[in-house]
C-alpha cells in the first residue's frame, strides 16, 4: 500500500467477506428505489465509468436506495461503506434498519467532510481523488434479529430526508459494503 508513502506499507487485514450482493450495479432490481432513479456511467474512484447517479424525482418524499433482509450473526458488529461524491446535493444519510424502524446511521457531508447526526453508532469519511470520500459506519446490530436493512438518502439543503425533488438533483455513489466487524476493511466488489 504505496497511499501514505512512497516505500510502501504491507496492508493485513482480516478475512471478510461483502454480504451486499451486488456492490456496484445499483441499476439490479436487488437494490429497491423509492422516489428516485440511478444513472450509470460516470467516473468512480477506480478510474472507470463504473459509478452512479441517485437522483431524486420529482414527488415529496425520501429519495432513496435501499436493500432489505441481509443476514448477518445475532448480536454482530456490523460495518457499512459506500464511496459517494456531490452532485447538487451535498449529504448522503445512510441507515440500517429492521422492521421498518430506524435504528442508526449518520449524516456525510459531501462537501465539508463532516459525518454528524450520529445515531446507535460511529461514522468516518476517507477523502479521495477527484470529490471522492469513502463513508463508513459502524454498530452494534439489533439483538435478537438476523437480517438488516440497508438504505441511503439525500438530504436537500435544509437538511431534511423528507422533501419535494426536483427531478435531477442527486449524488454519486459507488461500491456498497456491508461487512461483521467493528470497521471496514478494503473494498471487496461483488
Amino acid at each position: 500500500d504505496f497511499s501514505n508513502d512512497a516505500k510502501g506499507a504491507l496492508l493485513l487485514e482480516p478475512t471478510r467477506s461483502n454480504k451486499i450482493t451486488y456492490s456496484e450495479d445499483f441499476s439490479n432490481s436487488y437494490w429497491s428505489k423509492s422516489a428516485s432513479s440511478v444513472t450509470s456511467g460516470f467516473l468512480s474512484p477506480d478510474g472507470s465509468l463504473n459509478a452512479f447517479k441517485l437522483v431524486e424525482d420529482t414527488s415529496t418524499g425520501e429519495h432513496i436506495i435501499y436493500k432489505v433482509s441481509i443476514g448477518y450473526t445475532l448480536g454482530a458488529t456490523l460495518s457499512y461503506s459506500f464511496f459517494a461524491k456531490k452532485g447538487e446535493r451535498n449529504v448522503i444519510q445512510t441507515f440500517n434498519y429492521v422492521g421498518g424502524g430506524y435504528h442508526n446511521g449518520a449524516d456525510f457531508d459531501l462537501l465539508t467532510g463532516i459525518v454528524s447526526n450520529e445515531i446507535s453508532g460511529s461514522g468516518k469519511m476517507l477523502k479521495l481523488d477527484n470529490g471522492w470520500y469513502r463513508c463508513e459506519f459502524t454498530s452494534l446490530a439489533t439483538v435478537g434479529q438476523s437480517a438488516t436493512n440497508i438504505a441511503f438518502r439525500t438530504l436537500n439543503a435544509s437538511g431534511q430526508n423528507n422533501y419535494t425533488g426536483d427531478g435531477t438533483s442527486g449524488v454519486y455513489i459507488y461500491g456498497a459494503q456491508l461487512e461483521q466487524g467493528s470497521y471496514a476493511t478494503s473494498y471487496i466488489p461483488t
